[in-house]
């Protein structure tokens, strides 16, 4: 976790867990264009790119309860929505590959899980200083909103989010 911090150390808050949304300006993502690529288990890099289909984006840790919390409701999203144009990912910012394996162990899902080891290459340009940070992002590729924690009603709210821009999509292919 040492470098962790060193990388990101905003993320020594780095768990957020459930708090009333405050009445802010949206986040300095929403309305940009999603860039992210990390690496699958394997070690391959994976480009994280919308095809057409709605995405949810999660950034996680396995150390993180809230995240814990989150990622088996993306799991039933991506299963309720797949077939309607609707693709998530997870990308780990946990330091250690095993410790990220044996969280996918523990905690399966069907939806690809990526990992960047401690935020390096993605919590900076994606300005993510809490976990779990996650991004909701149009068919044309577009972020449309930034959820930052996670309880049961941003969960709602999420999958509300999603099924509204579900509505300007005709037809998607899988993954």
């Amino acid at each position: 976790m040492i470098r962790t911090l060193a990388v990101v150390p905003a993320l020594l808050v780095a768990c957020t867990a459930a708090a009333p949304r405050p009445a802010v300006k949206l986040p300095p993502l929403a309305g940009k264009p999603l860039d992210a690529a990390a690496l699958d288990p394997s070690g391959r890099e994976v480009r994280i790119e919308p095809s057409g289909r709605v995405l949810v984006v999660d950034f996680f840790a396995s150390w993180c309860q809230p995240c814990r919390a989150q990622l088996p409701r993306l799991d039933r999203l991506a299963r309720d929505l797949g077939d309607r144009g609707v693709s998530v990912y997870a990308v780990s910012f946990d330091e250690d590959r095993e410790a990220l394996l044996g969280f996918t162990r523990e905690v399966p899902v069907g939806f690809p899980v990526l990992w960047d080891r401690g935020g390096e290459r993605l919590a900076g340009p994606l300005r993510i200083e809490r976990l779990p940070t996650t991004l909701v992002v149009d068919a044309a590729g577009t972020i449309r909103e930034v959820h930052v924690g996670y309880d049961l009603r941003e969960g709602d709210l999420l999958e509300a989010e999603v099924r509204a821009l579900l509505g300007g999509v005709t037809s998607a292919a899988p993954p």
